[in-house]
């Protein structure tokens, strides 16, 4: 039996990983880019308007609870509140880069959840299929 839904949710935290590893490259490069042109903060902008879109679409997919969102996610909501990165401090630099890293670790442990939910349901149906053969070998022994 495979749990069609789960095997959803892991695919799109993957699928989300992905895109917010080269979103994270894409914030990278604008901050350390010598000269930040107009056009690249308004990709930069409307990117982060998308990765927020498809970041609200796994909380609800996944099941993320909104007291969940509010006390683990925090990370990824400073990330994505960025509005301009042109005259950003050192100092805040340094701090974007421990949301940065926070948020993978908080999105590495949402796909983690569910890749161990998945191996409890695949343990779960190995034993189901173990009993229900043993239980129909035992039950036609008794009609020989």
């Amino acid at each position: 039996m495979i749990d069609k839904k789960l095997e959803d949710n892991i695919k799109n935290t993957k699928r989300f990983l992905e895109f917010w590893s080269k979103f994270h490259e894409m914030h990278t490069e604008l901050i350390t880019g010598s000269a930040v042109l107009p056009k690249r903060q308004e990709d930069f902008r409307s990117t982060r308007t998308l990765v927020n879109s498809r970041f609200q679409d796994l909380m609800e997919f996944v099941g993320i609870n909104q007291a969940e969102r509010v006390t683990k996610a925090i990370p990824l909501y400073e990330i994505l509140s960025i509005e301009n990165t042109s005259d950003i401090s050192d100092e805040k630099i340094a701090r974007i880069e421990d949301y940065w890293t926070d948020s993978y670790i908080y999105l590495s442990f949402i796909l983690g959840r569910l890749q161990k939910k998945k191996k409890r349901i695949e343990r779960f149906n190995k034993f189901f299929f173990m009993a229900k053969n043993f239980f129909r070998h035992v039950n036609g022994r008794r009609t020989e």
